[in-house]
């Protein structure tokens, strides 16, 4: 399941769906990048389920955008070392 609303920007979002409806193993993975660990990816791990964080999702995403506008293109990994981010 991904997240892909804004609900879980605020502390006072409401979660994006039930989570006794996600099964333990399940994947659930988060746009949402204002905090590292959003409520719904709590609720996830409580649940046993395999989650990603908004923060990975950029990662992944930045070399493409790079090469997509031709540009020097830096692995994930490169930008995860390089990252200052504070929630």
């Amino acid at each position: 399941m991904v997240n892909a609303t804004p609900l879980g920007m605020k502390a006072s979002d409401p979660l994006p769906l039930d989570v006794d409806r996600l099964a333990p193993g399940a994947w659930v993975g988060e746009v949402v990048m204002t905090q590292e660990y959003t409520p719904l990816l709590r609720a996830a791990q409580a649940r046993q389920c395999h989650i990603q964080r908004g923060t990975d999702m950029l990662f992944e995403m930045i070399p493409a955008y790079l090469r997509f506008f031709d540009l020097p293109v830096a692995t994930p990994e490169q930008l995860r070392t390089l990252a200052e981010i504070r929630y």
